[in-house]
């Protein structure tokens, strides 16, 4: 079914940018809950959150078909697609869900109990496995039948979806729909004149009350009744209708499928209309169109705000560091859905951040996070590259692990991240290395968003004096986080380092470690004339550290001349643990530890 007036193809691709910016921030808000209840150790929460991230991925949007046995749910399917596809009959279906959606070709793949794989069978076997009388009682374990179609109908995710039929003799089935709420996006209900709302029909609308966004009633078979009975019908049906849901939350269809369906077999346009499935068929169009990510949106949202109502806050663990708290996210997904609700357009659907909330100190916080205990230069007498480049490297490992856990579940970090402009070249690189696509894609989001929203500033400022202000926007080592955490850890372990090398015992262990690199050890001896220790000592310290300093590169340059010589002679199997490694140690020595400098991260530095 086409849509009635397709838009322009401009405002197309704006349309589903829109859509996607906003489906971004329900999938973060989502995934933060999901964190959250992992971090709490709620399991089940956090299973059924990793659901509504499976849903958004997938953008299916289930419309479920439900109603009572023999109201014409089936007919009523085939109608709209224009033909006999679905079985109909006298006895029940099986009581599995049946789902038409997008598929290149037609074909239906089915699941079973017990089996690891969907089997493809052709479409005329469907019969064969949804209907009572192909599977009686279920006996083959049927869980899903998947009909493939390539209908455009069906192109944007659309699931049309044949659940069993509630209140019949076989309670399974009505168990079964049930089951099926909590993945409703939509629903059209399906009753009838012939015996319309019954007691069970009712309950049923109650129940799904508050679990589906949106919901069309259609009361089939009118073409059983004369224009009287029909109106007092449907006027029945209206009134318990809104009595039961309330104005404004369900549209009312009459209409006859099988007369419908007939005259679409029969390509009998006026027959289409007189059936009234032209006027829902309008309606279902008009929502698909220009609802249905809305309404889709807004359902997950629903679902969502339903599992954290269900996790008690008490249960938060003050020592845990989590993405947020449950009232934060329960603001944040509401704040979201009533924007959805208010028709906002989609391209201004954001989590709104305070000022002090953008200016917080969550980097900082992360950084001071990453930092480890402080240790005595004595406890690295082990690692075999620079002191002080083994302590920023371990603190950049810490900072990037935690940070890139953040910035793709945390929107307050995102957006502290695009307020800070990023990471310098180096780092951002570094922190690649360690983030996954998918981090990367969650968390700079903001940063990029933020980026196209102050180049078109430039634009209106004038394009030809451009470049000064765009530097400005570019991240440096002034503005980056990790800089400032190297910077910061270097004068931690400078200070560290000075007060141990006054004491014998910390000469002692200094010159069985691997010392400095040469720039830390100009930045050593630079912090070290600006000491409170008096001239003498800081004379002493400047001394030994410079003798200690000649006698590695001595020995460096012998173990280079070494290595050299043995694989010239072909000799590999003779050379010693300093000798093989001596080329990196001499790098080490002249720029510093290649995770303190951009290079690659690895969580412990330097053991060779």
């Amino acid at each position: 079914m086409e849509q009635a007036f397709p838009a322009r193809s401009s405002d197309v691709v704006s349309s589903l940018r829109n859509y996607t910016v906003a489906k971004q921030e329900v999938a973060s808000s989502v995934r933060a809950a999901k964190q959250l209840f992992e971090a709490l150790g709620v399991q089940e929460a956090a299973g059924r959150c990793q659901a509504l991230v499976v849903q958004l991925a997938e953008d299916r949007f289930n419309l479920a078909v439900v109603g009572q046995f023999k109201r014409g749910k089936s007919s009523l399917m085939n109608a709209v697609l224009g033909r006999n596809l679905l079985p109909t009959g006298l006895l029940p279906l099986t009581s599995a869900i049946t789902t038409l959606c997008y598929g290149s070709k037609e074909r239906v793949m089915i699941n079973r109990q017990g089996f690891a794989w969907e089997q493809e069978v052709p479409l005329a076997q469907l019969e064969a496995y949804i209907t009572e009388r192909g599977n009686p009682g279920n006996e083959k374990g049927l869980v899903e039948a998947r009909v493939e179609l390539p209908l455009p109908f069906l192109r944007r995710g659309l699931h049309f979806i044949d659940t069993p039929g509630i209140g019949s003799a076989r309670h399974e089935n009505t168990a079964t729909t049930y089951a099926f709420l909590p993945q409703m996006n939509a629903v059209i209900f399906v009753t009838s004149v012939e015996a319309p709302l019954s007691e069970a029909e009712e309950g049923f609308l109650i129940d799904i009350r508050g679990q589906v966004r949106q919901l069309f009633v259609v009361v089939n078979k009118i073409d059983v009744l004369g224009d009287t009975d029909r109106e007092e019908v449907l006027d029945y049906i209206h009134t318990r209708v809104v009595q039961l849901l309330g104005k404004g939350n369900a549209y009312l269809s009459p209409l006859s499928a099988r007369d419908g369906l007939n005259a679409k077999l029969n390509r009998d346009d006026t027959g289409i209309h007189q059936s009234g499935l032209a006027a829902f068929e309008q309606m279902l169009t008009t929502y698909l169109a220009e609802a249905q990510g809305r309404t889709f949106l807004v359902s997950i949202l629903d679902h969502a705000l339903r599992i954290v109502a269900s996790v008690d806050p008490a249960q938060a663990n003050d020592e845990i560091e989590l993405p947020g708290s449950v009232f934060k996210l329960r603001q944040t997904m509401e704040s979201l859905r009533e924007s959805l609700l208010a028709g906002v357009p989609l391209s201004e659907v954001r989590i709104e951040l305070e000022p002090a909330v953008a200016e917080s100190h969550v980097i900082e916080q992360v950084i001071d996070a990453s930092r480890s205990p402080a240790r005595k230069p004595g406890g690295q007498a082990h690692v075999r590259t620079c002191l002080v480049c083994t302590a920023q490297g371990q603190a950049l490992f810490a900072f990037f692990a935690k940070w890139q856990y953040r910035l793709a579940t945390d929107t307050t970090a995102q957006h502290a991240f695009a307020a800070n402009r990023g990471m310098c070249p180096i780092h951002t690189w570094q922190f690649q290395e360690m983030a996954s696509p998918q981090g990367i894609s969650n968390g700079y989001v903001p940063l990029i968003e933020a980026m196209a929203v102050e180049l078109s500033h430039l634009i209106e400022q004038g394009a030809e004096h451009a470049a000064v202000p765009l530097a400005v926007l570019l991240a440096d080592d002034t503005t980056c986080p990790a800089c400032r955490l190297v910077r910061e850890t270097a004068v931690e372990q400078i200070e560290q380092l000075l007060a141990y090398l006054v004491t014998v015992e910390g000469r002692e262990v200094y010159a069985s470690s691997t010392g400095l690199c040469l720039p830390h050890l100009q930045a050593t001896l630079a912090h070290a004339e600006h000491s409170d220790d008096g001239p003498i000592e800081r004379s002493v310290i400047a001394e030994f550290l410079l003798r200690e300093q000649v006698l590695r590169l001595e020995n460096l340059a012998e173990d280079l001349h070494s290595y050299s010589l043995k694989r010239d002679a072909l000799r590999r199997g003779l050379l010693h643990q300093e000798e093989e490694y001596a080329w990196r140690h001499a790098l080490v020595q002249l720029v510093g530890e290649r995770a303190a400098r951009g290079g690659a991260i690895v969580a412990d530095q330097g053991t060779v």
